[in-house]
């Protein structure tokens, strides 16, 4: 696995996603936890978070029912890493916006856990990234 934290030195590569119930349509709501040394964490981050949870780890949720798999296949990753090196350090908004007033604070040792629920539009996210050629188009079934 690549390292993704090539835009953060001071977030751990162990983020946990999972699934915050329904999102609007073309979209999926997941909660991102992550775990720093400080407050100073950026919706930004989040929003690359939650868009790299999306593709590459896919996620679930017991509470709120929801199993969604990686959108992108596991080698797709490594074999596009010139392509997702620029990308996750470009502007995620037009793929994920934070939730207003979703962001929960908790100290842990001497680390803050960090969590904020994201909305992620895996319908535009998906058409970009398929424009692009990294991951493999969704096909409806019939041969086409």
């Amino acid at each position: 696995m690549l390292p993704l934290l090539s835009f953060s030195r001071e977030i751990d590569e162990d983020y946990v996603i999972e699934g915050a119930g329904t999102g609007v349509e073309g979209s999926y709501l997941v909660k991102v936890t992550l775990t720093s040394k400080d407050l100073s964490v950026s919706d930004d981050l989040f929003l690359k978070y939650a868009v790299h949870g999306v593709l590459f780890r896919g996620f679930e949720s017991q509470q709120h029912r929801q199993h969604q798999r990686a959108m992108a296949e596991s080698n797709q990753q490594e074999e596009h890493a010139d392509f997702y090196e620029v990308f996750f350090k470009g502007d995620m908004s037009p793929y994920a916006e934070v939730m207003e007033g979703s962001r929960q604070v908790r100290l842990s040792g001497k680390r803050y856990r960090i969590s904020s629920v994201i909305q992620v539009y895996k319908d535009k996210l998906r058409h970009y990234l398929e424009e692009k050629g990294v991951i493999n188009k969704l096909t409806n079934g019939f041969g086409e």
